[in-house]
């Protein structure tokens, strides 16, 4: 049986770091790995199921956001773990969880056997871990798409801004575990399964991705001094201080619209949809991690 599986999106990491990878697996004691190299991240949901189908222990993906997302949806309710090289932009996963950028210091995780098991979320289905969202954000990453492989998180911050600067609202019912939660206009709605993004940033101060519920935020925000204000709550953790943000929780949330949208799945834009509806699972993937520190 094989010890470990790499499922490498090649076009985030190269060949160099693969290989880096590999020989600091073998010098761990790992006699058993596989390397199974995809192009798009969401090629990386069958590489997973591939390993998770012959039993393997863990699987390291080496990539962004969309290529862990797809891995995921293949390794939930398994005994496979999940270890990430995080080799994307954003890299909200494994901001959100601690998790190092360097090889040997993966390796070290996983030979130590340094495990927590997490919850994952689901949109219509399909699997998310970190953050969901209406509306800002989809302008935002849409706006970055051309950008980010030159510029970096720059791209984000530069969309972002523009993005901000748009006074779209659209119509939005949002329902917490059946009851209404909120009914009006809105310019982003986001749902969360882990509260932490990067820089220190709180979009749910409190929230753990071992807490057994999503996190909804409804914001009202338009323009760059009431978008600013929202930045600054979230800095400091605490997001509803705004007056243009409502927050709340629940094991499942559905968000309807009055025509078809884009939204966003852990950073990656999707297609339109209608309604959406969203469901935590508990405990439902092991992730190769430090502990969770308070």
């Amino acid at each position: 049986m094989t010890d470990v599986v790499v499922v490498a999106n090649t076009e985030k990491i190269p060949k160099e770091e693969v290989r880096e990878l590999e020989e600091a697996l073998a010098a761990a004691g790992f006699a058993k790995v596989k390397t199974i190299g995809v192009q798009h991240g969401s090629d990386a949901k069958a590489a997973a199921a591939k390993a998770v189908k012959h039993g393997v222990d863990t699987v390291v993906v080496c990539g962004g956001d969309g290529t862990v997302r797809a891995a995921a949806g293949a390794l939930v309710g398994t005994r496979s773990a999940l270890a990430v090289v995080p080799r994307g932009t954003a890299n909200l996963f494994a901001s959100g969880l601690g998790l190092p950028n360097a090889i040997d210091d993966v390796v070290g995780l996983i030979a130590r056997r340094e495990r927590r098991t997490i919850d994952t979320a689901t949109c219509n289905g399909d699997t998310f871990c970190v953050m969901a969202g209406v509306g800002f954000d989809v302008r935002m990453l849409d706006g970055a798409e051309d950008g980010k492989e030159r510029m970096g998180t720059l791209a984000y911050v530069a969309s972002g801004v523009r993005a901000a600067r748009r006074r779209a609202l659209f119509a939005a019912t949002v329902k917490v575990d059946g009851e209404e939660f909120f009914q009006g206009k809105a310019s982003c709605v986001l749902v969360g399964n882990a509260g932490r993004l990067k820089a220190g940033i709180e979009a749910f101060p409190g929230a753990s991705p071992t807490d057994g519920v999503v996190h909804v935020a409804i914001v009202t925000a338009t323009g760059l001094r009431q978008w600013g204000g929202i930045l600054a709550a979230a800095v400091v953790r605490q997001p509803e201080w705004s007056r243009n943000a409502l927050v709340s929780e629940g094991t499942a949330i559905t968000v309807e619209f009055a025509k078809k949208r884009h939204f966003e799945l852990d950073g990656g834009v999707k297609t339109r949809a209608k309604r959406l509806e969203f469901k935590v699972r508990p405990r439902s993937l092991h992730v190769v991690a430090p502990a969770e520190t308070a």
